[in-house]
């Protein structure tokens, strides 16, 4: 019971957000739980780490789109998680994909804050996508991966 009152919480505030397109950000943008030991990360945070640019094309973006944000290597590196550990990815809206590490060390996969040089606002898929250099590499271009690109990521969690 308790779950279902928080995932109908995390909905309406998404709601709420989406209704205020000028609202400011939360502080808190990005939850990274490693060993059930949590950490939030502000804009601030992932803006201070290495930024790289990504132009590709994606099924949910209608031509190419330059994405920008920092490594999500360089972020697993920070903490300590490597290329077999698992990740659980959750969205605003409870919404989660699982996807190996490994993909973010034989891929330069980013958590992009800005697309096209914007700042990305929820009601645009952000403040956090996560992209597949998807015309960088041709086996990219599948299902498989195109199930984990998510949007309005707010936590990762090794599993």
């Amino acid at each position: 019971m308790r779950d279902r009152i928080l995932r109908t919480a995390r909905k309406i505030m998404a709601i709420l957000v989406l209704a205020l397109p000028n609202a400011s950000y939360a502080e808190d943008l990005l939850t990274v739980t490693v060993d059930e030991i949590s950490e939030a990360l502000t804009f601030d945070d992932l803006l201070a780490m290495p930024q790289v640019k990504v132009i590709t094309k994606n099924d949910y973006v209608d031509e190419k789109v330059e994405f920008s944000g920092p490594l999500l290597r360089d972020l697993l590196l920070s903490y300590n998680i490597g290329p077999e550990d698992v990740l659980t990815l959750r969205a605003i809206n409870d919404f989660s994909v699982k996807i190996p590490a490994s993909d973010a060390f034989q891929y330069n996969v980013i958590l992009a804050l800005f697309s096209n040089g914007q700042k990305m606002s929820i009601r645009d898929k952000g403040p956090i996508w996560l992209i597949y250099p998807m015309d960088d590499h041709e086996e990219l271009r599948d299902d498989r991966y195109n199930s984990r690109i998510i949007w309005q990521l707010t936590s990762l969690t090794v599993e």
